[in-house]
């Protein structure tokens, strides 16, 4: 066997003597090197002229920079077939003599073979006479333990699979022959009859993915390649980890997924073809926006830079296909078993997902710190971070779950939570659809909701233009994550209100605090607070939803003006903002609450520390993070939009008349926002006491007196609304306003300030100075904790007391609904009797209102043809109003028990109406003998709302993406 030594060089001189040396110490050397410089202003070319310059067997090449690696070896194939005996030049071909016994050995000027790396492959090639290709064991130099590649494959998306993990030392593990799909060219041994017959490289790989595509063509021409675990090269990869930049290599990152996806679309099967480029389309895009969440804009645009510049160039396919036609032998299928598998993206998405699952459980959790304490005593400001606290005791990592559930009361006091959830609402467990109160049905699955922001045009009563409330969104998301099930949504929210309420809670104030024990206290009696003030109860989704979502949006806030890095300020602004609007959408009010928040924090930094706050990269994020939220909410939040500025004071939810009381001033002390469905308010006097009680200790006075800050803006927000009436466009009356949501913030308050003044309180107890503070903190701590635990048996006593309940979604008759859902011109009018003595209606479109539709329903005004119609019907009815009846789009009317008699006789004696079945007892029907027509339900005109809602998808991924954490090197 004779072998050919070709190294390609440019400006390797940090690497080329160690190189060198290695391929001098060979057990077996080559039997001729041809060096090749391509360019070098390092001092490479003397280095290679020092070294070579006595040896006649070696030769040095000198070409332009903008060489290529292939065009480099090309070169030395060339002048090696001219210095051949007989041959007369480089056009003369394959050098003569050339046979099954000349290999060629390529070399990277940033990779140095161990000692017997050419003997292991020489004996291999020996033991396969087969083989054409054979490759080395790459190992990461300089820490020359840890595995490159062992082999290399692609996978159906372009990714370069070697089938290792991340940093794996090489242990043996993968010491074993076989074949493979390709080797890295860096230490490639290939048979110089099969590398000439192919062509060598491809001159559209330059630099990255050649030794890929050699390998495919190699086995597409029935030729065979093997990697020896026993030949080891030890590699920098100084191209691919953008150390060295030349001509060629350019973007780098670019230049290796042009390479990826110009080398599937040339190598794969005919008929796959176009399967394969749409899937390249759709996986780049994707991976394009991945790299834009994460804040990596330059790899995103490399990743479109990289899928332009193969689309923009089709012709260089069709060659590349024509030419790889030439050379194949066997079926692409015979190639198929050398390819990574088909589920291998999926594992790694998933692997993708599980990593982010548990980097959330990670920050839910609770956070180790060595050296630490077991509950701190410092305590950061209300705009600071706190100090990361440690387990009191570090089990042993084999401790089963059982003994962490018993030593650790983390897990204890959430499991003990979700256990009483599930006591405390077993009223609300079983058949049926959970409703009722402020609580409408959820739809039959998310695309409802989806469909319902999407329109602008609504079939909701007589047709509507109401643009939809943002609240739709994350319910749609959230049903969408939940296999399209809406009904397990809500489930979620109102079922498990305390249990997430509380890890929010726990999250937020034990980076406050740093003190374990407080901080799980204060996260019951959050976690509470939904229940006790009668949200869940009353159905408030807005106010239940707000609960889950406030804890978080105030995490985020706490580093707004606490960082000491400018970027991470921003960064929390932007977090913020996202937070805040996902809370603005359930609850509008939190908005101009958030902002008045933000003008007295930076008033309050003003007077403080002017020197600080007057710097815009201080007072900059908390404006931003309060106000960027409007933004993110059109366009429902413009002000042309038509949603009325009353609006803005109701959260999500539907109007429901008798079920909401005027708001007192005890109610609002002791966290009450009705009487419907709400604890006794004696139960909140230990809280109460105890933020009073935390504004007595000076060391923890600063983040009290914050709390206390938002504690008083609630409370005046809810002073000025308290009693007031609203009167909407879709709504028949005037209604009590609901405040939840600024009673739910001045719990919240209150129990931070308790929270950060018992922090350290065991320690100021058990003090040797002692004084009026310790018996006072004693009866304060003991009112605190016997309040929540009072809160809590109640609950598991008295259940869910109120209107919430599991019903079916609507009383009218099966096949009514169901004509109505295929045709919605075939509309039900229901009617019902009013409490005072009139009558009251609505018009389904389906099988019953769901939750989302009374936020676009069509206004009074648009309702009262229909009104005066019905009111004609149940006075003096004459076969017009029956006609009027079918113009609306109604195909049947329904009286629901109690039927008003005289509007039965009316409708029983009226032409164009016939019976028909009620099913219900006490309940009566008809159905128009003329079909009905659906002019009034068609949209009057056009809608600029796309364009809107690509604007604030635009909006949310920007900040979204601001909001990321920084990457400066994502590969």
């Amino acid at each position: 066997m004779t072998v050919t030594a070709i190294l390609v060089s440019h400006d390797g001189a940090a690497w080329l003597p160690a190189v060198l040396d290695a391929l001098a110490a060979q057990t077996r050397r080559p039997d001729r090197v041809i060096a090749v410089d391509t360019g070098s202003t390092d001092g490479s070319r003397e280095l290679l002229g020092d070294r070579f310059r006595d040896r006649p067997v070696a030769t040095i090449l000198d070409l332009p920079d903008s060489t290529p690696f292939g065009a480099a070896v090309a070169a030395a194939l060339q002048h090696s077939a001219a210095a051949a005996p007989g041959g007369d030049g480089p056009d003369d071909g394959p050098a003569q003599g050339a046979d099954d016994g000349d290999w060629l050995w390529l070399l990277h000027d940033d990779c140095a073979p161990a000692p017997d790396a050419l003997e292991q492959l020489l004996a291999e090639a020996g033991r396969s006479p087969g083989t054409d290709l054979l490759g080395p064991k790459l190992r990461e130099w300089p820490s020359l333990r840890r595995l490159l590649e062992v082999g290399v494959t692609l996978s159906g998306t372009g990714r370069r699979e070697t089938g290792l993990e991340r940093g794996e030392y090489d242990q043996g593990q993968h010491d074993r022959v076989r074949d493979v799909l390709a080797v890295n060219s860096a230490g490639m041994l290939v048979r110089r009859e099969a590398f000439e017959r192919l062509g060598g490289f491809d001159p559209a790989l330059p630099v990255f993915g050649n030794d890929v595509d050699l390998g495919w063509r190699l086995a597409r021409a029935g030729g065979r390649a093997r990697v020896v675990p026993d030949a080891v090269v030890f590699h920098v990869e100084a191209a691919h980890r953008g150390v060295r930049r030349t001509p060629v290599t350019g973007a780098y990152r670019r230049e290796e997924r042009r390479a990826a996806l110009y080398t599937l679309l040339v190598n794969c099967a005919a008929w796959a073809l176009p399967l394969v480029g749409l899937r390249l389309l759709g996986g780049s895009l994707v991976r394009a926006l991945g790299l834009l969440l994460v804040r990596a804009p330059r790899e995103c645009v490399e990743e479109l830079g990289a899928l332009l510049a193969v689309l923009a160039r089709p012709d260089r396919v069709v060659r590349g296909r024509l030419h790889r036609a030439r050379t194949a032998t066997v079926p692409p299928r015979a190639v198929r078993h050398l390819l990574a598998p088909f589920w291998l993206p999926y594992r790694h998405g998933l692997d993708f997902v599980t990593d982010i699952g548990a980097a959330v459980v990670h920050q839910v959790g609770e956070r180790r710190r060595p050296g630490g304490t077991r509950s701190g005593t410092r305590v950061g400001g209300p705009l600071e971070s706190g100090p990361v606290p440690e387990e009191a005791q570090n089990l042993p990592e084999d401790s089963g779950w059982l003994a962490r559930l018993v030593t650790s009361p983390v897990p204890a006091v959430f499991t003990l939570l979700v256990l009483l959830a599930l006591l405390g609402t077993r009223g609300l467990l079983g058949g049926g659809v959970l409703s009722g109160g402020a609580l409408a049905p959820a739809p039959d699955g998310a695309t409802d909701w989806w469909g319902t922001y999407l329109d602008s045009w609504h079939r909701i009563g007589v047709g509507s233009a109401a643009p939809a409330p943002p609240f739709l969104v994350p319910l749609a998301a959230l049903g969408s994550v939940l296999l399209g099930k809406a009904w397990l949504v809500v489930d979620l929210l109102f079922l498990l209100a305390v249990p997430l309420a509380a890890a929010g809670g726990y999250r937020f104030l034990l980076g406050l605090t740093g003190a374990r024990l407080p901080a799980l206290w204060g996260a019951a009696s959050y976690g509470l607070v939904p229940v006790l003030c009668g949200a869940v109860g009353q159905g408030r989704l807005g106010t239940v939803a707000a609960a889950l979502v406030l804890p978080w949006a105030a995490a985020s806030a706490r580093h707004l003006a606490g960082s000491r890095s400018q970027d991470r300020r921003w960064r929390a602004a932007w977090r913020t903002a996202l937070w805040l609007a996902l809370l603005v959408a359930f609850v509008p009010l939190a908005w101009p609450m958030a902002v008045v928040l933000a003008v007295l924090a930076v008033a309050v930094g003003l007077a403080t520390a002017p020197a600080r706050w007057r710097r815009p990269g201080t007072w900059g994020p908390v404006l931003v993070g309060a106000v960027m939220p409007g933004f993110l909410l059109v366009p429902w939040s413009l002000p042309g939009s038509g949603v009325p500025l009353q609006a803005w004071l109701v959260e999500a939810g539907r109007a429901v008349p008798g079920i909401t009381d005027p708001l007192g001033g005890w109610d609002l002390v002791l966290g009450r926002a009705g009487d419907l469905g709400a604890a006794p308010g004696w139960l909140s006097a230990g809280l109460v006491l105890a933020a009073l009680a935390a504004l007595l200790r000076p060391d923890t006075r600063r983040p009290v007196l914050a709390a206390w800050l938002v504690l008083l803006v609630a409370v005046a927000t809810a002073a000025l609304l308290a009693g007031q009436t609203l009167r909407l466009p879709a709504w028949p009356g005037e209604q009590v306003l609901w405040l939840g949501f600024p009673v739910l913030v001045a719990q919240a308050a209150a129990i931070t300030a308790a929270t950060c003044g018992a922090t350290g309180l065991s320690a100021l107890i058990s003090s040797s100075a002692f004084g009026w503070r310790q018996p006072v903190g004693l009866v304060v701590a003991a009112a605190a904790v016997l309040s929540t635990a009072a809160g809590l048996v109640w609950w598991a006593v008295a259940g869910t007391p109120g209107a919430l309940d599991r019903a079916p979604v609507t009383d009218v008759p099966t096949y009514m609904t169901d004509a109505a859902r295929r045709d919605p011109a075939h509309g039900v009018l229901v009617v019902r009797r009013a409490e005072d003595g009139g009558l009251r209606y609505v018009v389904l479109r389906d099988d019953g209102l769901r939750l989302g539709d009374s936020a676009v329903a069509p206004p009074v005004e648009a309702m009262r043809p229909l009104t005066l119609t019905l009111t004609d019907l149940a006075t003096v009815a004459t076969a017009e109003d029956v006609q009027r009846l079918g113009r609306h789009g109604v195909a049947f009317v329904y009286a629901a028990p109690p039927v008003d008699l005289t509007l039965a006789a009316n409708l029983d004696s009226v032409a164009g109406l016939r019976s028909a079945s009620a099913v219900r007892p006490g309940a009566r029907a008809w159905q128009l003998d003329d079909p009905p027509t659906d002019a009034a339900l068609r949209s009057p005109q056009a809608s600029a709302r796309g364009w809107w809602l690509a604007l604030q998808a635009g909006l949310v991924l920007v900040v979204a993406v601001l909001a990321g954490p920084t990457r400066r090197n994502v590969r």
